[in-house]
């Protein structure tokens, strides 16, 4: 029973060098077929052979196929296409491809201007605006810093003395420590003088 699973693997590799071996390399370019320009970043696909390939810069491509196959050639912007290859093109040794470009209507756009400009400048300075801040990306500006709420965190435990250097010579830590002191003052100076609505949370 072993053998002739060895033998039948054998076999199917075979057939798929062989498969191999019926695949020739075939070179071509593809130009647009209004204005004779090369189209870069074109796909090919050989439907007998599986392969697959992108046209470079210029417009050059090279593929895996059959003697008799066919190409399936799209791109963005043009139409479809399929195109047979016989032993012709193996012997001309160039592939020429032409693509139709396909005009996409778009739906038309009305657009009509203020009858003053008064309104709009008006509609235009009357506008709300809002700042929206990103994490990570939108640098905060000082009054957000400002009226942020202080993090509490728990203090250090005696067991982790680690956590204590840490809390007391980061200059984070540190920092923090000092905008809580200033806040304190800052508001205790606010309720001296009787701006309560002035007091930093």
């Amino acid at each position: 029973m072993k053998n002739f699973f060895l033998l039948l693997i054998l076999v199917l590799c075979a057939f798929e060098i062989k498969a191999q071996e019926d695949c020739f390399l075939l070179k071509g370019r593809i130009f647009s077929d209004d204005s004779l320009t090369a189209i870069p970043n074109v796909n090919i696909v050989s439907e007998l052979s599986h392969y697959g390939t992108i046209t470079n810069q210029e417009g050059w491509f090279l593929i895996k196929s059959k003697v008799i196959d066919t190409l399936w050639v799209s791109c963005v912007g043009f139409d479809r296409q399929r195109v047979p290859v016989s032993e012709d093109e193996f012997l001309d040794k160039e592939l020429i491809i032409r693509l139709i470009r396909r005009d996409i209507m778009l739906d038309s756009v009305e657009i009509y201007p203020y009858p003053l400009y008064e309104d709009f400048i008006h509609d235009i300075t009357k506008m709300p605006s809002r700042r929206v801040f990103v994490p990570g990306i939108s640098k905060p500006t000082d009054e957000q810093f400002i009226y942020k709420k202080p993090v509490r965190e728990p203090p250090a435990s005696v067991l982790n003395p680690i956590s204590v250097i840490y809390n007391r010579y980061n200059k984070r830590e540190r920092f923090k420590r000092k905008l809580q002191r200033n806040r304190k003052k800052f508001n205790r100076e606010m309720e001296r003088i009787g701006a309560d609505s002035l007091m930093i949370p």
